[in-house]
């Protein structure tokens, strides 16, 4: 568990840390339906956004709201083949894959979003070809299915890349849609290992003999979910300076893992000569812990 964001404990990170540039993140399907996780960070002007939205009007909406450091293409970006697009009646459930309307009737919802209004041929374009996008240590990534494609085109960036946090389910909204064990197998060879679920959406299996049943309070069945996976976690001393920065900053601003940027710091204080006295106040800023000179183990 984390403690949540705090815009004045992560521009005292900043600061502390004074990184070489701008931690960079890179958002495919930045389709602004809802806030993305680095929002916070992005509005305290403490990273460059790098974003890739196929979708005209979400396009236009982006570039018409886009800040000093945001950059955003229209290109749909995945293993550089052409593609089906099927457009849907909810723009935010439009994929490359086909809605799949048997977990849709054994959830008894998503028929009406997920209906098939259009279709059309795209062309996608694989990370590692673009040659005008440079290096990042965030990719975030929610395009309905089509993530592990985007991971096979992208893994000379990946290996030089810290995170990713992606929307992986746990049973197939869309016709053969690679599911999260998929994405952790693609990841893995990149040196990525899962750090933890951001965010997860349950919902409850619907029948003839369910009716009674409160849709909201009975929800056992994980359907998909924000995932978090982190490069180099159990190996942080691997990691170089700038990227153990970057790291640090990420873990407090966007993943809300207070616990990995406090080891990131201490790989900072060996190895750089990050003050002692600095990682002491940035713990000062957090909650739940012991006092400087107290005891070791907050509970």
């Amino acid at each position: 568990m984390g403690v949540g964001f705090d815009a004045e404990r992560a521009r005292f990170l900043y600061r502390l840390l004074a990184p070489a540039r701008l931690t960079r993140v890179v958002d495919v399907g930045a389709n602004p339906l809802s806030a993305p996780p680095y929002a916070a960070l992005l509005k305290a002007g403490l990273c460059e956004v790098w974003g890739f939205e196929p979708h005209p009007e979400a396009y236009a909406k982006l570039s018409a709201s886009a800040g000093p450091h945001e950059h955003y293409l229209p290109v749909a970006v995945g293993s550089g083949a052409e593609v089906e697009f099927r457009i849907c009646a909810s723009s935010g459930m439009s994929s490359s894959l086909e809605p799949n309307r048997a977990t849709f009737d054994a959830l008894g919802r998503f028929h009406d979003i997920a209906e098939v209004v259009g279709r059309t041929t795209m062309a996608t374009c694989r990370l590692d070809d673009l040659a005008e996008l440079p290096d990042f240590e965030l990719l975030k990534i929610d395009i309905q299915g089509g993530e592990t494609a985007v991971f096979e085109g992208a893994q000379r960036r990946l290996t030089r890349a810290l995170a990713v946090i992606t929307e992986a389910a746990a049973i197939p909204i869309y016709v053969d849609q690679p599911l999260i064990d998929a994405q952790i197998l693609a990841l893995r060879p990149m040196g990525f290992f899962l750090h933890k679920f951001k965010s997860i959406n349950s919902f409850s299996l619907r029948g003839p003999m369910a009716e009674r049943m409160h849709r909201r309070k009975f929800r056992s069945q994980m359907v998909d979910g924000d995932v978090v996976f982190l490069r180099g976690l159990l190996e942080l001393g691997k990691l170089s300076t700038e990227e153990l920065k970057h790291m640090a900053l990420l873990a407090d601003a966007v993943f809300d893992s207070q616990d990995v940027t406090v080891a990131c710091l201490a790989q900072l204080v060996e190895r750089s000569g990050l003050p002692r006295e600095g990682v002491d106040a940035y713990l000062d800023r957090l909650p739940h812990v012991t006092e400087a000179a107290g005891t070791e183990g907050a509970a």
